[in-house]
């Protein structure tokens, strides 16, 4: 592999925002909310088709439940709310794993598309792609050597 040398440092990629593809990341995250929603939806559906089906069994059982309900519901509503505030930022670090590599990629890509066949792609401890890293690295590591053995001396 390419090792940086003294005239070639090895690219720091330190990330400041969260946001750094917003499209992909928006996407993700959409379908992280989306899908606890559902899962909410059912979740709500199910409980209130139980307890109607309850009161019409045994209306006089289930009466205190029902008066009681308002303030536990509203009790439960502010818990699912800061459920889905969890499950925002959770899928936006999430997503920042996904798409610092992929953005990382592109650029990379972009910098080798002008003829710089010296680019590496450099990827943070704990980011996703690892692996393509690497494999993508020893691509370019080939390509370059090719590059340089057919070059006219």
């Amino acid at each position: 592999m390419n090792q940086p040398t003294a005239a070639q440092p090895k690219a720091q990629f330190n990330r400041r925002t969260i946001f750094i593809k917003k499209n992909l990341q928006i996407r993700y995250m959409m379908l992280m909310i989306m899908s606890v929603l559902c899962g909410l939806a059912i979740m709500t559906f199910e409980l209130t088709a139980t307890l109607n089906e309850l009161f019409d069994k045994y209306p006089v059982l289930v009466q205190p439940i029902y008066d009681q309900f308002l303030p536990v519901a509203a009790s439960f509503f502010y818990k699912i709310a800061i459920y889905l505030l969890f499950v925002v930022i959770i899928s936006a670090i999430l997503s920042h794993k996904m798409a610092g590599p992929v953005y990382r990629f592109e650029q990379t890509c972009k910098a080798i598309a002008k003829g710089d066949y010296s680019q590496r792609v450099h990827l943070r401890k704990g980011d996703q792609l690892m692996e393509l890293q690497d494999e993508f690295n020893k691509m370019m590591d080939r390509i370059e050597a090719d590059i340089n053995k057919n070059k006219p001396s």
